[in-house]
């Protein structure tokens, strides 16, 4: 039965999903995840990650169409540990539900823990429909030196017992990837013309042959992962002057800059249009089978191994498949409860076919 908005928490406003315990350990929120559980409807599971600080909550809180919700912070501590959730009835698709992922930041130096922000991306990256990557300025060298776990994807990530080192699975199950560029100045201008934000991402990718494996392997893994038909970019300029950024979470998009406006809105709109998670071409997921998903991808991350996505799928459908199975008994039986009998035999009959329709 699908939970509804009015008496549940993780609509009204983030959760946290994904708590970070000592030694960076990744735990479940049950009582969140088990709300998440009781929804039946397909979700669309939208994850943004980012470096330190560079503004993902306020595109959070624009896709939940809320002044707040997700905490923006004005200071460089970060405000998000963890994974925070918070689900919405679906803005422009009937009968979905938007899952919304707010990870904490990438690129925190007082983690101590190299490896905490690999598990914190791939966990998203396989939770999501589309992945947000948030970041400031332009897609230069030095931003593309930063994705470093988007080149250890293929070693942080199994299918059927296995690392996909040529990365052609990966391809199928990997969500569509959007670059949100933050505060870019650039014009974007090629061999005087004007080229689209979605030209420049492609461009930023080219591999060069006389540069060296760590400038072309990192963009060549981000073709390889994710496909160009997948790829979007936006590119968001300033959205005001200093007083404006001051007060982010509490002015309208109105008061925003002309072309900051802009490029939200479309980001927003492009977003809203993007399919259900599925199973690879399988049935939606909804909450139970996200539930399943992300239990099943904590654990592995916790005991240290690569998360299996083909078992889990296979566990997911398993589990879904069971679910339906006693939802579809328990109302057969429920039918058949209030027939009075005797009955003769041939009102029985069709009365068990109206049940089994």
């Amino acid at each position: 039965m699908y939970l509804s908005t009015n008496n549940c928490s993780v609509f009204e406003k983030p959760q946290c999903l994904i708590s970070i315990g000592n030694e960076n350990i990744l735990e479940v929120c049950d009582n969140v995840l088990d709300e998440i559980s009781r929804i039946d409807k397909p979700c669309v599971i939208v994850a943004i990650a980012e470096l330190y600080r560079t503004g993902k909550s306020y595109l959070m809180n624009r896709l939940a169409d809320a002044h707040e919700g997700f905490a923006l912070g004005d200071t460089i501590e970060s405000t998000t540990k963890g994974i925070w959730v918070w689900c919405r009835d679906h803005p422009e698709q009937k009968d979905m539900v938007l899952i919304l992922l707010d990870t904490e930041v990438l690129g925190d130096v007082e983690k101590g823990d190299s490896n905490h922000d690999n598990r914190i991306f791939t966990l998203a990256t396989l939770l999501c429909s589309t992945l947000v990557y948030n970041m400031k300025g332009a897609f230069d060298q030095d931003a593309v030196n930063k994705l470093t776990f988007v080149s250890e994807m293929s070693k942080n990530i199994k299918y059927g017992g296995r690392c996909d080192e040529e990365n052609k699975i990966l391809q199928c199950i990997l969500p569509g990837f959007v670059l949100a560029l933050r505060d870019f100045s650039l014009k974007l201008i090629k061999d005087g013309r004007e080229i689209s934000e979605d030209q420049y991402l492609e461009m930023s990718l080219e591999s060069k042959p006389e540069r060296n494996v760590s400038f072309n392997k990192p963009r060549e893994c981000i073709r390889q992962f994710f496909p160009k038909e997948r790829r979007k970019c936006f590119a968001f300029p300033v959205p005001g002057d200093g007083d404006i950024l001051g007060k982010l979470d509490s002015l309208r998009l109105q008061d925003l800059s002309q072309m900051f406006q802009d490029v939200a809105t479309n980001f927003v709109s492009y977003i809203f249009i993007q399919e259900p998670k599925r199973l690879e071409a399988s049935k939606p997921v909804n909450g139970c089978m996200f539930a399943t998903l992300t239990k099943t991808y904590v654990d592995a991350l916790k005991r240290g191994a690569v998360p299996d996505v083909d078992d889990t799928f296979a566990m997911v459908a398993k589990t879904e498949n069971e679910r339906v199975k006693k939802q579809c008994m328990l109302m057969f039986h429920s039918k058949m409860n209030e027939i009075q009998l005797p009955l003769p035999s041939e009102s029985l009959i069709n009365h068990f076919k109206e049940v089994c329709a």
